[in-house]
């Protein structure tokens, strides 16, 4: 598993970025989300794409493509990020049947989740797709 360290404060919309966070059990678990909004009223808002580096759906390429353009950030490490296209509020509603059809839409307190180091994610792709991403 290759991941970037970055920073909260250069967290931005359409970043695929993971930390840990903590569950209402208590349990400590690894988020990797498709940030929609960074910090709207102390929340991070987001589409959970996997959790503990198991993904949380078969449909990663349908719902990257749905929240607007992706693009490689790093090749080799298999790091990428979506160029959205539009708002976060826009963004949701052209996704709103993925997103209830999977229940993956989430808000994480900012203030919690800046107590963990927050990574850039690798995420594992169809090779077609990712071939598909390189020709751009």
């Amino acid at each position: 598993m290759a991941k970037l360290p970055y920073s909260w404060g250069k967290v931005s919309s359409g970043d695929i970025v993971s930390f840990v966070y903590q569950n209402k059990e208590g349990r400590r678990l690894r988020r990797t989300i498709l940030v929609l909004e960074p910090k709207r009223k102390n929340l991070i808002h987001g589409i959970q794409l996997e959790v503990s580096n198991i993904p949380t759906n078969t449909e990663i390429k349908k719902i990257l493509e749905s929240a607007g353009t992706p693009q490689i950030v790093d090749g080799d490490k298999k790091i990428y990020r979506v160029i959205l296209g539009g708002t976060a509020k826009q963004t949701y509603s052209k996704m709103k049947t993925l997103i209830k059809r999977h229940g993956i839409y989430r808000t994480y307190s900012f203030d919690k989740a800046r107590k963990s180091q927050v990574f850039l994610e690798d995420l594992k792709l169809p090779v077609q797709f990712v071939k598909e991403l390189n020709e751009n």
